[in-house]
């Protein structure tokens, strides 16, 4: 029988790309399902248009709420999919090829290369630079590993990688959204330290703050991409600050 591919989408007033997002896997999706937790844009609108299976249910943490999503899909390979990203027509017929025509058995999931936009320029250089991202996998060999954020697919199988650019992602309309998303993700990042009972030292926020920056800025070329470049490069260091500063605000409390 066939191989089967379940296009899985994690949402919240995701309405602004979602609906170029859902036109860019209708060809390759056997199920397009939506686990969404409280929308109140047209994101179950674009969603229900869509013909996708929507599951609505509060948040739990990114990890649980992928591993929900995984879990409620009817097919064994998943396309996890963000609803800023577009799947490129090539990606398309690549990702379908790769579960229909199957290479080794014990490959059990593909990494896509991802290029990022920020104010509609392509981001080439830096920590943004065409990362690759482990998104097509069989949902029976693996799963989301627990953690407050950064949440990855984990499986004890073989992974390969579909050639060539596969996602487009527009994560950020402006400054002000990078800057929301370094905070939030800054006060989870410091939860897990703080969590995992990591040794902290004052000179920390600082020194990490610091790497970040030469690592995006100087050591990945991040200056060529301009204004844009340095943004990216000192929202990154600004986030590792307060990751550690935070961190140890939280161990300070503990200890009172």
């Amino acid at each position: 029988m066939c191989a089967r591919l379940s296009v899985v989408y994690v949402t919240k007033n995701a309405g602004r790309h979602f609906g170029r997002s859902l036109a860019s896997v209708a060809n390759i999706a056997d199920e397009l399902l939506v686990v969404d937790s409280g929308s109140q844009d047209n994101t179950l609108i674009l969603a229900r248009n869509a013909g996708a299976r929507i599951i609505e249910r509060s948040w739990p943490g990114f990890a649980a709420q992928r591993q929900f999503a995984v879990v409620s899909a009817e097919n064994p390979w998943i396309l996890m999919m963000d609803a800023d990203e577009i799947l490129t027509e090539t990606a398309a017929k690549a990702v379908r090829n790769a579960i229909l025509i199957r290479g080794p058995a014990s490959v059990v999931g593909y990494r896509l290369e991802r290029r990022s936009f920020l104010h509609g320029k392509e981001i080439c250089h830096g920590d943004w630079a065409h990362d690759q991202v482990l998104r097509l996998f069989d949902r029976r060999c693996g799963a989301y590993r627990e953690c407050l954020v950064h949440e990855a697919w984990e499986t004890h199988g073989a992974i390969a990688r579909i050639p060539g650019c596969a996602l487009y992602h527009y994560s950020y309309a402006n400054y002000g959204e990078l800057l929301d998303k370094m905070r939030r993700y800054a006060a989870l990042n410091a939860q897990q330290v703080h969590q995992r009972g990591k040794v902290l030292h004052a000179y920390m926020p600082m020194t990490h703050a610091l790497a970040a920056f030469w690592r995006g800025y100087f050591w990945r070329l991040g200056f060529l991409d301009g204004v844009e470049g340095a943004a990216i490069a000192w929202t990154t260091a600004l986030g590792a600050f307060m990751k550690y500063a935070m961190a140890l605000e939280l161990r300070d409390h503990s200890q009172q």
